[in-house]
C-alpha cells in the first residue's frame, strides 16, 4: 500500500515567497540609506585637512626611500607643496598626490615667525628634525607630528 501525497495542500500553505521578501529588504535597504545620508558628515574639514596632509607626508617619506632622493614638505599659513631634491636644488612636484593643495576655508597652520616651514626626508626615510605642524580652525586644533625616525602621525589637540 503506498501512500499518495496531495500536494495541492504544500503549495496553498501560507507564507512569503522570496520575491516578497526580496522586495520588503530592498524597500528596507533604501529607507536605511536615505537615514545614513540625511545625518551629517561628522568631520570638519580641519580634521579632512589634518588626515589629508599627515597621509601624504608619509606617502613622501616612502616615496624618499623608494626613490633614493631627497624630498620635503614646505608648509605655509595658506597650504603646502612638495618638493624633491634634483641636481643640487629643490623643485616642486606637481604629480598626484604629491600636488600643491591649499587649506580649506578656516583652516590656518601655525608656521612661526619665519611664515613658512619645511621639513625634509633624506633617502633613508629620516627627517631633517623632528616637527609638529599644529592646523586651527576657530576654536578646534589638530597637531600633526614626525618623530625623529620619519613616523608621521596625528595628534587630538595641540595646546
Amino acid at each position: 500500500m503506498t501512500r499518495q501525497t496531495d500536494f495541492t495542500t504544500t503549495r496553498n500553505s501560507t507564507g512569503f515567497t522570496l520575491v516578497e521578501l526580496m522586495v520588503v529588504l530592498l524597500i528596507i535597504g533604501l529607507m536605511a540609506s536615505v537615514v545614513v545620508f540625511s545625518f551629517p558628515g561628522g568631520s570638519s574639514a580641519l580634521d579632512e585637512d589634518a588626515q589629508r596632509f599627515a597621509a601624504r607626508t608619509a606617502a613622501l617619506r616612502d616615496n624618499a626611500i623608494l626613490q633614493s632622493r631627497p624630498m620635503a614638505v614646505q608648509v605655509t599659513a595658506s597650504g603646502y607643496s612638495f618638493l624633491e631634491r634634483r641636481k643640487g636644488r629643490w623643485s616642486v612636484i606637481e604629480d598626484k598626490p604629491f600636488v600643491s593643495t591649499a587649506w580649506s576655508g578656516g583652516v590656518r597652520a601655525e608656521t612661526g615667525e619665519a611664515g613658512s616651514m619645511m621639513i625634509s626626508f633624506e633617502s633613508t626615510g629620516l627627517p631633517s628634525e623632528q616637527a609638529g605642524l599644529v592646523l586651527r580652525s576657530e576654536e578646534q586644533s589638530r597637531q600633526v607630528l614626525i618623530a625623529p625616525m620619519g613616523d608621521v602621525t596625528l595628534d587630538g589637540a595641540a595646546p
